[in-house]
Parts: C-alpha cells; structure tokens; sequence
C-alpha cells in the first residue's frame, strides 16, 4: 500500500485510489474515510512538476549521435539521438546493418510500395 494522505485524526497514512481518474482534480476538496479510525475527512491534490537538465552536445555543435531504436518488428526502427532524442529514418546503409537479406526480402514483399525498401 501507498501512503498518500494522512488521517487528520489519528495520523494514519490512507492510500488515495485514483480509479478510472478520480482524486487527481486540483481546487476542490476530496473526501475520503480513515482506513483506520474510520472517520471521514478531506483531502486537496496538489500535481507537482520538476525539470531535470542534461548537456545535449549535439544541439549546439550538430554533431548528433544516432543509435537504432530497439524495436519490433524491426521494420519500424528509427534512429534516435542518444543526447537529445531527435529521430529519423535509417539510411539505406544503415537499413543494410539493421536487417537481415532475408527480413529485407520480407520486408520488401510485405510493403512493396515503401520509398525505404525500394532504396535497399
């Protein structure tokens, strides 16, 4: 069990459920009863954001480090920066790398219209 809220009366921690949303809305008063004392009481929620920073080399010299997304099926990796998560499509060299000759024979019978299969 959760501690969420304590009991105003006898300080016991309650669990606040939040089935299908509930308890989550800011500005008003909640109610709910003490699992242990059973008396009811009222409760505000409060949503509490934090940011957290990390250098992201790349944005300020271009240079991005790319590394393949691990994804299934393979056919929808995307290669995504390391430092600041900027995605694009793989190239037809890096496709060769990702796929074997037979996921790319696959791949090119099952989409045969995809620009990207077309470039392999």
């Amino acid at each position: 069990m959760t501690e969420d809220v304590e009991c105003p009366y006898c300080g016991a921690w309650n669990e606040v459920c939040h089935d299908d949303g509930q308890n989550y809305e800011e500005d008003m008063k909640h109610q709910m009863e003490c699992r242990e004392c059973e008396k009811s009481f009222v409760f505000t929620t409060y949503i509490s954001i934090s940011f957290e920073s990390e250098k992201a080399d790349c944005l300020n010299d271009g240079k991005h480090d790319f590394k393949q997304s691990h994804t299934f099926p393979k056919i929808f990796t995307k290669m995504r920066c390391t430092m600041c998560d900027e995605e694009r499509d793989p190239t037809p060299a890096e496709w060769r790398e990702i796929l074997t000759p037979e996921e790319i024979a696959e791949a090119k019978e099952e989409y045969p219209n995809a620009k990207w299969i077309t470039e392999l």
